[in-house]
């Protein structure tokens, strides 16, 4: 948690008896040290404007400070044989406070019931090509919930490109550029069968899994083939509070994930189930029960008692998010957060319709970079749907 910024009358400076740092006092009392590398690094104009890159290289980097004196509202400083830098107050004061390290961006919202979305609005797919604005709306709901709908994209193939491209680029994986998701005579997936799917996160047999899912209907089924998402942050961070054991269980032990391609290909990584930064903050989950290689025998008793009811509370009732997707809608979800699984539909020889979802795959770093340019709003005109 990031302290309150302090304020920046400054009680006392003193350089360190080693000379390799000076000490802040604040007037409130806490004291902020900071080495001269650092001091070096955060000058004014150690970075380009422009794109934030330093200009210097960390082989000029002094780690003396041979003089500091108070100046306005930046510290002068005499860095190793009389570098001459500033450093502001304010820079030194919100970065000692922990406000520097902070992606840009809203945060996530987590959703343990799926009635937080029911009602979340779709932005047509017009405004979300032509209005900034509406664009915006888009990924920031993507950001916060972890998914965001889209409507009247009209029923042509390959939409989900002219979806991906207003935000990054599209990441090809061993399914392709693109990949359909409909039945096949000689299926060599479940998914291109018309059973249902359990909720699951795609291809966490690969290292990174991809970060964003874009899918596109062209065809609904007649009946069945509702889509299904539930927030596994949420559930994840349920069982911290509930059951902190089992949540050690599933974050602490790794296990296999596994994919062998039609032509031999093998695809193979191991990672917990509930992935967690250095800080312990969850920052993805990899469920997926149908290419999962189960942990040695002396560590599942505890390991399935976690995974199982992990399991069950993304599955409950309450959870899981289902919404019947007519042709021309689309979904753009973050697939390290969100689980996404159907119900059954009736396979095409037996019914009117048939089921044809197109997708891709993208990164969210590129959604979120290009969410920081945009203006911030409620999603301007025709965000609605």
């Amino acid at each position: 948690m990031t302290q309150a910024l302090p304020t920046l009358d400054v009680r006392a400076l003193e350089i360190s008896s080693d000379r390799r740092r000076i000490v802040v006092t604040w007037a409130d009392g806490r004291a902020t040290a900071a080495p001269a590398g650092w001091l070096a690094d955060n000058a004014e104009a150690a970075c380009d404007p422009a794109s934030g890159h330093r200009l210097g290289s960390a082989l000029a980097l002094a780690d003396e400070v041979q003089d500091a004196r108070l100046d306005g509202d930046a510290l002068a400083l005499w860095l190793g044989s009389g570098q001459a830098r500033r450093v502001s107050l304010a820079a030194l004061a919100r970065a000692d406070a922990g406000w520097g390290d902070a992606a840009p961006g809203p945060s996530a919202e987590l959703w343990p019931a799926a009635a937080a979305l029911a009602a979340e609005p779709a932005v047509s797919f017009e405004a979300y090509l032509a209005d900034d604005r509406a664009l915006a709306k888009t990924l920031g709901q993507v950001v916060r919930r972890g998914i965001a709908f889209l409507t009247g994209v009209g029923t042509e193939p390959g939409a989900v490109e002219r979806i991906t491209a207003q935000f990054g680029h599209i990441r090809e994986t061993n399914y392709g550029r693109l990949f359909d998701v409909r039945e096949e005579a000689a299926p060599t997936h479940l998914a291109y069968t018309p059973v249902g799917l359990d909720l699951h996160t795609d291809n966490p047999y690969r290292e990174p899994p991809p970060t964003l899912q874009v899918l596109h209907v062209i065809e609904a089924a007649a009946a069945g083939g509702e889509s299904q998402f539930a927030d596994g942050f949420a559930h994840a961070e349920a069982l911290r509070v509930e059951a902190p054991v089992k949540f050690e269980a599933l974050a602490q032990t790794p296990v296999g994930f596994a994919y062998a391609g039609a032509a031999g290909e093998r695809y193979f990584a191991r990672s917990p189930v509930i992935e967690t930064s250095v800080d312990g903050e969850v920052v993805g989950v990899r469920v997926n029960h149908r290419a999962l290689r189960t942990p040695p025998p002396s560590v599942a008793e505890r390991w399935y008692e976690a995974y199982l009811d992990f399991y069950r509370r993304l599955h409950a009732l309450a959870a899981r998010l289902e919404r019947r997707l007519a042709p021309g809608e689309a979904v753009i979800f973050d697939n390290r957060r969100l689980l996404h699984g159907r119900s059954p539909y009736r396979a095409a020889a037996e019914a009117s319709g048939r089921r044809w979802l197109q997708g891709c795959y993208a990164d969210i770093d590129g959604l979120k970079a290009t969410l920081s340019r945009l203006p911030v709003g409620d999603g301007g005109p025709g965000a609605g749907a």
